[in-house]
């Protein structure tokens, strides 16, 4: 009997129940409601992906918000990358909102053509691109809970230490700017604060191609903070920089 489940719920413990979770998820009711289903949490932060359910389960969690926001960023392609790369199963998870019509869009909407102003075209474009990406359906938290159950069963307890260190080999350079990354030439590369550049590609919103952007506009992650809402929306696009103000300006609690 497992008494963190409630009410000394009981777990079957042949069950499968680690799973690797992004701190950042924490903000979200899915993680607690993981536990309460007796699922074993390690929150731990996580270059790749949102949840890692196995050694080859990888999840990226969207709301149907984040969905469109990360289209209109970028920021889904270099995910949906990432997890291709380094996962034989990586997983686009939307997650609807119990309270409203499960539905992307109305079916007065689609169509047989695809459209760039779509998020069905959008989401057919994008498994095209990476053929291994499975989307998973999930009309609420409680329902994503039995999705990650069914999904576990059959495979081995993830590797957490594993899942961690996923992606944070990868040369910073090779992040940003691609395989080729920089010049080894370059007098520049001396002076490479990497610590900050890795900490720029962590801020809500940023892609590789937005953090070029704004190393290319801005001497440190100071002067980032220090701009405006109009010059951020310049900068990075009206998404990602209202994300970069509200962050640097959030405060810790409410």
């Amino acid at each position: 009997m497992d008494t963190r489940t409630g009410g000394g719920k009981r777990v079957n413990h042949k069950e499968k129940r680690d799973i690797a979770v992004d701190v950042r998820e924490f903000r979200s009711s899915l993680p607690s409601i993981l536990h309460q289903e007796g699922m074993r949490l390690a929150p731990v932060t996580l270059t790749v992906g949102d949840f890692v359910l196995s050694n080859v389960h990888c999840v990226e969690r969207k709301s149907i918000s984040d969905l469109f926001g990360s289209f209109q960023s970028g920021r889904l392609y270099s995910q949906a990358e990432s997890m291709s790369k380094y996962y034989k199963c990586p997983c686009l998870l939307i997650e609807f909102d119990p309270d409203k019509t499960f539905e992307l869009q109305s079916r007065h909407d689609l169509g047989g053509d695809i459209k760039m102003d779509s998020v069905c075209s959008k989401l057919a474009l994008l498994t095209m691109h990476f053929p291994k990406l499975r989307i998973l359906w999930s009309r609420s938290p409680h329902e994503t809970v039995k999705v990650f159950k069914k999904l576990k069963s059959n495979h081995e307890e993830v590797d957490v230490d594993k899942a961690v260190e996923i992606g944070n080999n990868d040369s910073l350079d090779e992040i940003l700017f691609g395989a080729e990354g920089y010049n080894d030439d370059d007098e520049d590369n001396d002076d490479k604060n990497e610590t900050a550049q890795r900490m720029l590609l962590r801020l809500p919103g940023i892609t590789p191609a937005s953090a070029r952007k704004i190393m290319s506009e801005c001497e440190s992650i100071a002067e980032l903070a220090e701009m405006s809402r109009d010059e951020l929306k310049s900068m990075v696009g009206p998404v990602t920089g209202q994300k970069l103000f509200t962050f640097f300006r959030q405060r810790y609690s409410a």
